[in-house]
């Protein structure tokens, strides 16, 4: 299974890249040791950054959501516009908007962090004096990065961002009525 991670990592490259970069800057921020900046790597490191454990409840939940949410705001953007030209418009000619969609589809599928910072996160926020409240409000949060993390180790997210590609041009026409005459009209 690392040779599938590995394979989905360098083919996703962009979003691979931005993600070690968002992880690396959310090191800065919460003022976390980085014990290695390499992130072109052929071990589960690759797209990660190397860093030391995280007692900080705040840190380990900036460390671990940051990238997510970087990541998710830029995959989701370019993947509103592109899968909606090239999936549901028809415009399989394009080559920048099928490029988008390629792009789109790297940010997606590099959304998750280490299976050890989701670990690490779980430990601060349960194992501690954490208030109830928190608990409960972090508990959907924490099993969306545990799952995410999971499919991330055997290379799954690819087939899941794929998935949100095509799917999503239909999910939007249930929200937004007569999709396609708004976007021509314009």
């Amino acid at each position: 299974m690392r040779i599938i991670y590995i394979i989905v990592k360098i083919l996703t490259f962009p979003g691979a890249m931005m993600h070690a970069f968002f992880e690396h800057m959310s090191c800065r921020i919460c003022k976390i040791l980085v014990d290695d900046a390499r992130t072109l790597r052929t071990d589960e490191m690759l797209s990660h950054i190397e860093h030391e454990l995280v007692h900080r409840r705040g840190a380990s939940f900036d460390l671990c959501f940051i990238p997510f949410l970087f990541n998710l705001f830029i995959g989701l953007t370019i993947i509103c516009s592109a899968s909606v030209a090239v999936l549901y418009l028809g415009s399989y000619k394009n080559a920048l908007l099928w490029f988008l969609l390629y792009m789109g589809i790297a940010f997606l599928t590099n959304l998750f962090p280490q299976m050890e910072d989701v670990l690490m996160l779980k430990e601060n926020i349960y194992n501690g004096k954490t208030n109830l409240a928190v608990k409960i409000i972090a508990a959907p949060f924490y099993a969306l990065l545990y799952v995410g993390a999971q499919l991330e180790r055997f290379g799954l997210t690819l087939l899941t961002s794929i998935g949100f590609a095509f799917a999503f041009p239909y999910i939007l026409g249930l929200f937004v009525p007569k999709l396609y005459d708004i976007i021509m009209a314009i």
